[in-house]
């Protein structure tokens, strides 16, 4: 039970943001989002849809590519901070993040459509932009979830009495609690 806000400790309690769990796990998803995004244009090349990170000539235009896996990373990096700012001030951060992200992704995926180009090379793409959205999305609130921690202990005291390692139940000390 939990004191009233008016008095001191009051209120609900307040989870703990690990920044740096979240920071790295950001870094590392950004990583994974940038190598999805290059393979996804390179396979896109390798089968011909016209217009992906090259010219007509078939060249590899690498400024292309590394400017649409920099505008990817970038994403990762702003998606970062927004689930920061989130797990921070809001009271269902996961949830609100997920629905942020899947609106996000969405749009990702229909803005090839509306640029003009080809069809091949509007739906290679949005299929990149879902797949790395999607990525993105999901590790990021894989990542959010490990970084946060709550002022309740996580695990099980161990017996009172009994054989070290081993409580009254015939379970093993330090068991996970299950989730409600």
């Amino acid at each position: 039970m939990t004191a009233p806000l008016g008095q001191p400790g009051g209120g609900r309690p307040r989870a703990i943001v690990d920044g740096a769990r979240l920071w790295t796990g950001g870094g590392a998803t950004t990583l994974v989002v940038t190598l999805v995004v290059v393979a996804g244009v390179l396979i896109s090349r390798s089968v011909g849809v016209p217009g992906m990170a090259g010219d007509e000539t078939g060249t590899l235009a690498t400024t292309s590519l590394a400017s649409y896996a920099v505008m990817w990373a970038g994403m990762a990096v702003l998606l970062t901070g927004a689930l920061h700012l989130l797990l921070l001030l809001a009271s269902r951060p996961l949830q609100l993040f997920a629905w942020a992200a899947f609106a996000l992704v969405l749009m990702a995926g229909v803005a090839p459509f509306t640029a003009g180009a080809s069809r091949a090379t509007a739906l290679a793409a949005a299929l990149i932009n879902l797949v790395a959205g999607g990525t993105a999305g999901v590790l990021l609130l894989r990542v959010g979830r490990g970084a946060v921690h709550d002022n309740r202990r996580r695990y099980l005291a161990p017996p009172a009495g009994g054989a070290p390692g081993r409580d009254d139940t015939g379970g093993q000390a330090g068991a996970r609690r299950p989730r409600r």
